[in-house]
């Protein structure tokens, strides 16, 4: 069972777009009361050095590289609330898998 859990949210510049994600999802997480996770910020240019210290990928960019972790595409939660929703529920619900691993 992994305790600690650490989401990089991944966009073109790593500013406005991750930062707004970054935020959705702590809200979220606080909102499922989930412990012991951390959610990072890092630029597309800078993710093969990030993701080392990744267990969920979250990005509103296409990732064309594969990597050994669980990858989640959630532009959805630019978009709409009913996407936006999805979205979260998709990141809880690996978030909690990876936690019971």
């Amino acid at each position: 069972m992994q305790e600690k859990v650490t989401i990089l949210c991944c966009c073109g510049a790593g500013i406005c777009t991750s930062n707004y994600l970054k935020e959705e999802i702590e809200d979220r997480i606080k909102a499922e009361g989930l412990k012991q996770v951390n959610v990072n910020l890092c630029r597309v240019s800078d993710l093969e050095e990030a993701i080392n210290d990744a267990d969920l990928l979250v990005t509103t960019v296409e990732i064309k590289s594969s990597y050994d972790i669980p990858m989640i595409r959630a532009l959805g939660i630019m978009l709409d609330d009913k996407a936006a929703k999805k979205a979260l529920d998709e990141i809880v619900d690996t978030v909690n898998k990876i936690k019971q691993a």
